[in-house]
């Protein structure tokens, strides 16, 4: 195993006390030290992981962002990108538009507010505790990810029947839309050929089923147990810890040699 790959919210940072523990920080200080690389991967984007409460970012070697479309050294350069289809983004648009429902689109220098403001995009970003992105009109640049937000548990097989994207719910009132083929994974596979390891072997610690494909596809895929954690994830999973204020993730990785 060459190196260990975290999703942010619910993994790092805690559901319940919204921070990342003193204890995780320590682990992944550890794993760099004992020669992995450690790197982030996460549906956020470039200008939220600056934005993180109380972690400092230049403690990882590498960011696989916005759920695998964009990818980021550790100067945060962009290494590569994967835009959605011009042709889906406008689908996304009318289809946001016409039924009451907020869009943040998001570039590879940052997100912003793609339509109206609603209570679904307030109470959303009240819950990972992040500030509302400008807002400005869509104009055909390159988009790597799309934030809808809508009402929880929200059937959104019209509009996916009708774009080559996947929706896919978030613990609160925030959906991710993630162009075809392109997931976390896709964005490890492409970090890993840029370090010249196997694109398998990591280890990938995460939460939610957009963290699916690269706990499946990695040497060692943790699940972390929390009360807004996927239970169809932690069955798929290699291995399950516990929540973070609980020191899940160190203990899991002391208690397996790794630290």
């Amino acid at each position: 195993m060459k190196a260990v790959f975290f999703d942010v919210d619910g993994t790092l940072i805690d559901c319940v006390e919204k921070r990342i523990p003193d204890s995780s920080v320590k682990a992944i200080k550890e794993l760099r030290k004992n020669g992995y690389k450690v790197a982030l991967a996460t549906g956020r984007d470039i200008i939220s992981i600056r934005g993180i409460k109380d972690l400092d970012i230049s403690i990882f070697d590498a960011y696989v962002l916005n759920n695998g479309a964009a990818i980021y050294d550790n100067t945060l350069q962009c290494i590569k990108s994967f835009p959605f289809l011009t042709k889906d983004v406008e689908k996304i648009l009318k289809y946001c538009n016409n039924n009451n429902m907020s869009l943040i689109f998001d570039t590879v220098e940052g997100p912003y507010l793609a339509n109206e403001i609603t209570d679904f995009l307030i109470e959303g970003k009240t819950y990972y505790e992040e500030e509302l992105p400008p807002y400005t009109e869509w104009k055909g640049e390159e988009v790597i990810k799309i934030n809808i937000f809508g009402p929880m548990g929200y059937d959104f097989s019209e509009l996916e029947k009708d774009i080559s994207a996947r929706i896919v719910p978030c613990p609160t009132v925030c959906y991710d839309v993630m162009a075809e083929g392109i997931s976390k994974q896709t964005g490890i596979r492409e970090l890993m050929i840029y370090y010249g390891f196997g694109e398998n072997d990591y280890m990938a610690f995460g939460d939610q089923e957009n963290d699916w494909e690269m706990l499946e596809n990695a040497a060692t895929g943790v699940a972390v147990k929390d009360i807004d954690g996927s239970e169809q994830l932690q069955q798929m999973a290699d291995y399950v810890c516990g929540a973070p204020r609980e020191d899940g993730i160190y203990n899991f990785l002391k208690d397996n040699g790794y630290i």
